[in-house]
């Protein structure tokens, strides 16, 4: 809990998102060149942002220097 509302993360040590490659990688079935060859259809950062947004949040993607860092920030309480 911080001052601006409820902060969730997560986080890892993998080779992590380009700060260019983020807004694909928030798109809807966006796949990364890498990810190409992976299984998966690319939504889950995507619908994880949505769902964000629905409740009156953010998703941030940040470097976690190796890795990723995906953090929510949800505010206390919705305006009406």
């Amino acid at each position: 809990r911080t001052q601006e509302g409820i902060l969730l993360a997560v986080a890892d040590d993998g080779p992590g998102i380009s700060e260019e490659e983020r807004p694909i990688a928030l798109r809807r079935f966006g796949k990364l060149d890498t990810a190409r060859t992976r299984t998966g259809a690319g939504l889950g950062l995507s619908l994880a942002a949505v769902v964000a947004r629905l409740h009156g949040g953010e998703l941030v993607l940040a470097d976690n220097d190796p890795g990723l860092r995906a953090e929510i920030m949800l505010p206390l309480h919705n305006p009406p």
